[in-house]
């Protein structure tokens, strides 16, 4: 008894370990790859994004759709607005196409 107990025991382990593995297969072919980023704002062709840059001010990435330019403004004093200016811009076809060769 103890022997027909053992191969039903590891039948069921291997269905469903292959019913798992059927399962993950057909999720994540359903799963589509996205970056993720959080408070990032896209609207009317242009996607913004924040981030501190370490030094008690903020970096604002700014990528015109129409364009195709990403434009980084440094904002000196974020709390009070005070101060925003240019730090970098890059033609995006130029840059990936750079950086792909």
């Amino acid at each position: 008894m103890n022997e027909q107990q053992t191969t039903i025991g590891n039948v069921t382990l291997w269905a469903t370990a292959f019913f798992i593995t059927a399962l993950v297969l057909v999720m994540s072919g359903r799963h589509t790859p996205r970056a993720n980023a959080e408070g990032v704002n896209s609207a009317n062709g242009f996607t913004l994004l924040t981030t501190k840059n370490g030094q008690g001010s903020e970096l604002l990435y700014l990528i015109d759709d129409e364009t195709s330019m990403l434009i980084v403004y440094s904002i000196s004093n974020p709390q009070l607005n005070a101060k925003m200016e240019i730090s970098a811009a890059w033609y995006l076809p130029s840059m990936f196409n750079t950086a792909l060769n």
